[in-house]
């Protein structure tokens, strides 16, 4: 792939069928919610096999690792968004 550096590679990987409802699984790009150590990733764009019936969402090995690298190394992130959390308690929903 002339003239793309490391970021542009197109990843096309065939995934079979979803281990969960036996759907097809294709190839499209996602946005996927990470968390590690008690801390949410969220990672835009990401390379995932989506089953088509149930929504259940598979990543490669390679793709996984360098989530995994982008977390241990600390390294800059695109942006940061703060997040609410919410402890639920049965009396609030009522």
């Amino acid at each position: 792939m002339k003239g793309q550096g490391p970021k542009d590679v197109i990843l096309m990987h065939k995934y079979g069928d979803c281990s969960f409802c036996g759907g097809e699984v294709k190839e499209e790009r996602v946005e996927l919610d990470y968390r590690y150590k008690e801390k949410l990733y969220i990672f835009q764009n990401v390379p995932s096999g989506v089953c088509q019936q149930c929504g259940e969402k598979y990543l490669t090995a390679e793709v996984a690792k360098k989530i995994e690298h982008k977390i241990l190394t600390k390294g800059k992130w695109g942006k940061t968004l703060a997040v609410p959390v919410e402890v639920f308690t049965e009396g609030a929903a009522a």
